[in-house]
């Protein structure tokens, strides 16, 4: 059996809670329009809605997918029937400010990579994302001294379960498939991904997705449920 050499992480939902600072950031954001325009709370979070569902559908397979102006910019349109730069980027800059703030990892998470890293593995952490704003999430999650590269979809050009991004991530750490491991939370963007490349794959059931994981659809090589059981699966493999 190849000696393991590094672990691939998904981010968001992953390595720390997505949803809970989304909330607060998306109330931000409405806080900020509310001083410009009347409008309820209701309709704020459905024309976010539809704005994210159209950006994503027009750009699908793109980093810019995920960019929040892209959304905030479309909404403005849907309620000023024309581009306000100043308001779309109180919004983005509400919408992170507040998600960046409270931004926490899992409490297993931090012990983990560190963990890892007295192993000698290397880490590097593979998001569909801009890359400035995964750097920033890093950085406040104070994981950045244990993660020795990041790839995102921005970089890649094409975003999970392309397996550009796993052998990106892979020739980064000098390593092969049969050397690391993939950790995720998306049974179609990470185990699909990881699979098809010949990673082991870990799916984490964490987050929204913890109870929609079609595992005979795409099937991992291992579960797990919280991320500190990483560290086993790492010792079964040696």
């Amino acid at each position: 059996m190849v000696k393991r050499e590094a672990v691939l992480f998904d981010l968001d939902n992953t390595l720390y809670d997505y949803e809970a600072p989304h909330k607060k950031a998306l109330a931000a954001a409405f806080s900020e329009l509310k001083k410009t325009i009347k409008i309820s709370k209701v309709k704020f979070n459905y024309l976010f809605k539809i704005s994210k569902a159209e950006i994503k559908r027009e750009l699908s397979g793109t980093a810019s997918a995920h960019n929040r102006v892209l959304y905030f910019q479309r909404l403005i349109e849907k309620t000023h029937n024309t581009v306000n730069p100043t308001i779309i980027l109180k919004l983005y800059d509400a919408y992170w400010n507040s998600f960046l703030k409270n931004v926490k990892p899992f409490r297993e998470t931090l012990r983990t990579l560190k963990e890892i890293k007295k192993k000698g593995l290397g880490i590097a952490i593979v998001s569909d994302m801009t890359t400035h704003i995964q750097l920033k999430k890093l950085k406040k999650l104070g994981i950045s001294k244990y993660v020795d590269f990041l790839i995102t979809s921005e970089e890649s050009g094409s975003e999970k379960p392309n397996s550009i991004m796993f052998l990106l991530a892979l020739n980064k750490l000098k390593t092969s498939p049969d050397g690391a491991i993939m950790v995720g939370d998306n049974t179609v963007a990470d185990i699909e991904g990881a699979n098809s490349v010949g990673l082991f794959s870990v799916l984490i059931k964490k987050g929204p997705l913890a109870k929609k994981h079609k595992e005979d659809y795409q099937k991992p090589n291992a579960t797990i449920k919280k991320i500190s059981e990483v560290l086993s699966i790492l010792d079964e493999l040696e």
